[in-house]
């Protein structure tokens, strides 16, 4: 009788596979989490120094979802800043054709036909309940009516940020049975994106909104939009993780789930991707397991990392030759600058290793603080950083060392060897015509008296 494997272990093996798979930050294996994520893409990434955290699958493309629409944001302020254009002054209405692509769905900001609505309004119903007639609606706009056109010019903005592997088909990101006609990214390129839409003001102002209302238009007098795509800031929520500070989640009905996320506290921030991470009974428990994925692996790093100093500024740590003067052979040198960086708070500081990028010797004169090369300091065989190192006293030149120094050197220039030789050659060629010279001048002698003779 064959036995067959349940569907959730063999999940689970395929999750642990990745993992294993998956790239290694400098400090190794030892300072994974503790627990093993089921999203299938993951990256984490520390906001103050830069450093990849965790990371798995991150350059693999997945479906991107409703995270779409950070893009699309992102897009929209960026056109409407290079032209020029008041994100409250113009207005953008719901066409036909729009409200036909959106018919039926689920995630809706309540436009209607015809109704004209800002474009600040339509970033704050796109962005705080995923509205996809917003989303399309802005798409239009951008796209000078067409929505393949805005999905051309997202893939290139995309290619120009260094996404390599995102590839936008609309503004909404929705989900075809045409695997071809969906929206795909990486967690590392969604990273890009949503780190360019958090530094932009407007848009970190939307995120980080409870509830916005865009009326009146010509169809409201009032329009509320309530933000239903981050749980993670909402203290009535039992998702609320206070050190949120602003973020996205791609979790609806029949989408690929996700979420883009910001938090900081205690003087750490960080961004953390997840992508497709396993969907749950219904909306409500897909949106549960995106939640408490990223709850869980942004604490693990608020509670596993900190910013340790691994070097102090004016630390003597080596010393290099010295030429050409009387008073020292060697100079001490010492760090030019403190060197301090993120790292898992149970690495000990004496598994650190040093590497010397020096030259072999520095000639004199010297002057105190001259830079003479790096120290590279290395952690599990990756280096981690450098800092320069820097002369630590001045030194006079000794006239005679210098001139003596230069005529040993100037022996083993070409310079020198090709004079040398023309010397010689010059010699030798002179030498040679002499002695024909000579020679000549004998046998000129010698004829001259043979002549003598025979005139005698």
């Amino acid at each position: 009788m064959t036995r067959r494997l349940d569907p959730k272990k063999l999940l689970s093996l395929l999750l642990v596979g990745a993992l294993l798979l998956a790239p290694l930050p400098a400090w190794g294996a030892s300072y994974l989490p503790s627990f093993q994520p089921s999203s299938r893409g993951v990256y984490l990434e520390n906001t103050d120094t830069n450093q990849v955290i965790f990371e798995q699958n991150a350059d693999q493309q997945m479906e991107a979802g409703y995270l779409t629409k950070l893009m699309t944001a992102l897009m929209t302020v960026e056109y409407m800043e290079q032209k020029g254009l008041d994100l409250d002054e113009e207005k953008v209405p719901l066409k036909l054709y729009i409200q036909n692509l959106v018919y039926g769905s689920a995630n809706l900001g309540g436009i209607l036909l015809g109704e004209e609505v800002t474009v600040r309004g339509l970033l704050y119903s796109m962005l705080l309940q995923s509205a996809n007639e917003a989303a399309m609606m802005l798409g239009d706009y951008v796209g000078d009516g067409s929505i393949g056109h805005f999905a051309d010019m997202m893939n290139q903005r995309a290619a120009e940020l260094g996404c390599t592997g995102t590839s936008f088909a609309d503004p909404a990101g929705f989900r075809d049975e045409e695997p071809t006609e969906n929206s795909w990214t990486t967690p590392r390129d969604m990273a890009i994106i949503f780190r360019r839409v958090m530094e932009n003001d407007h848009l970190r102002k939307i995120l980080q909104t409870r509830s916005f209302d865009i009326g009146p238009t010509n169809r409201h007098d009032s329009l509320n939009q309530f933000n239903y795509t981050n749980a993670l800031m909402s203290s009535a929520s039992e998702y609320y993780y206070a050190p949120t500070d602003g973020g996205f989640i791609s979790a609806a009905a029949g989408e690929s789930p996700g979420i883009a996320v910001m938090a900081s506290t205690g003087g750490y921030g960080y961004l953390l991707v997840l992508l497709e991470t396993p969907a749950g009974g219904d909306t409500a428990g897909t949106r549960q397991n995106v939640y408490q994925e990223a709850i869980d692996l942004l604490q693990w790093a608020f509670d596993s990392f900190a910013v340790r100093t691994v070097m102090e500024k004016g630390e003597i740590v080596e010393e290099v030759e010295v030429k050409y003067s009387f008073t020292t052979d060697h100079m001490p040198l010492s760090t030019a600058e403190t060197f301090m960086t993120l790292m898992p708070n149970g690495v000990d500081l004496t598994s650190i290793q040093y590497r010397y990028d020096l030259p072999e010797a520095i000639a004199a004169p010297v002057e105190k603080g001259l830079e003479v090369g790096r120290l590279h300091i290395i952690l599990a065989d990756e280096e981690i950083g450098s800092v320069p190192l820097m002369t630590t006293d001045n030194v006079e030149a000794s006239q005679i060392l210098t001139w003596l120094g230069w005529a040993e050197a100037s022996v083993h220039t070409f310079w020198f060897k090709f004079v040398v030789l023309f010397i010689i050659s010059f010699a030798i060629l002179y030498t040679s015509l002499l002695v024909q010279l000579q020679r000549r001048k004998l046998r000129q002698g010698k004829y001259s008296q043979y002549r003598d003779r025979e005139r005698g």
